[in-house]
């Protein structure tokens, strides 16, 4: 992945509140998409190198809900102190903000704020029409 590589995020309906994306959308703890135990503080995203926000979302929504997509740069997530990885697990293409140095929930909702003041900012990436 280069800097400027977008890390494309689905938004779970319930992650939206008062027309506004909670910023639970980029929690390691967020209810819909927490990772488990076993998932070592991994948000899982989709590797704009290799899918469009609209393929993510397509992709995604074959088995999941979603009502879009926002996108955060590699770089962005780098800024914040966190780092991105592609496993590429369960499908290429599959990456991962790597919320692993946070040692409190705290300093993960701080974090998770900041990714999603910078997805906001760049505005939705793809929008389903309800």
């Amino acid at each position: 992945m280069e800097e400027n590589t977008l890390l494309h995020r689905q938004i779970h309906p319930s992650f939206i509140q008062k027309s506004e994306v909670s910023s639970q959308a980029f929690e390691a703890t967020s209810s819909a998409f927490t990772p488990t135990p076993k998932d070592n503080k991994m948000l899982s995203v989709y590797n704009g190198d290799k899918f469009t926000a609209k393929q993510a979302f397509e992709h995604f929504v074959a088995n999941y809900s979603s009502v879009g997509v926002l996108s955060v740069t590699f770089q962005e997530v780098k800024t914040v102190g966190l780092s991105a990885l592609e496993d590429n697990i369960p499908f290429d293409g599959h990456a991962y903000i790597d919320y692993s140095t946070c040692e409190t929930n705290g300093q993960i909702k701080s974090k998770a704020k900041l990714l999603k003041k910078k997805a906001l900012d760049r505005g939705w990436m793809y929008f389903a029409q309800q």
